[in-house]
C-alpha cells in the first residue's frame, strides 16, 4: 500500500474505511470485509489497510471527505447503519 494515499480522487465517488494494519486487527478485519463484500460495493465503500500511526484502528471517511466514524474495532454493521442515516445514503 502506498503511504501517500490521495484521498481527493475518491471525493464524492467513494466512502473510505481506513484500517490500521496491525496484527490484533488484521485477521478479523479481513474476514469481515470478505463477508460483507457485496454490501461494501452497494454502499460505495473502498477500504485500505494502512501502516500509518493514527489514533484509531478504523476510520470511516464519507463521500464529502469528512471523518464520519472512528473506532478501535471494525464493526461493519454499525458502519452500514451509520451510512443509512446520512443525507447522501443513497447517492
Amino acid at each position: 500500500m502506498d503511504h501517500n494515499l490521495d484521498l481527493n480522487k475518491f471525493l464524492w465517488k467513494k466512502r473510505l474505511i481506513l484500517i490500521k494494519n496491525n496484527l490484533s486487527n488484521l485477521s478479523h478485519a479481513e474476514k469481515e470485509l470478505k463477508k460483507y463484500k457485496n454490501k461494501l460495493i452497494k454502499n460505495k465503500i473502498e477500504y485500505f489497510f494502512l501502516k500509518h500511526k493514527f489514533s484509531y484502528n478504523v476510520v470511516l471517511i464519507g463521500l464529502d471527505g469528512q471523518v464520519k466514524y472512528k473506532s478501535n474495532t471494525l464493526n461493519l454493521e454499525k458502519i452500514f447503519h451509520l451510512i443509512s442515516q446520512m443525507p447522501l445514503a443513497n447517492y
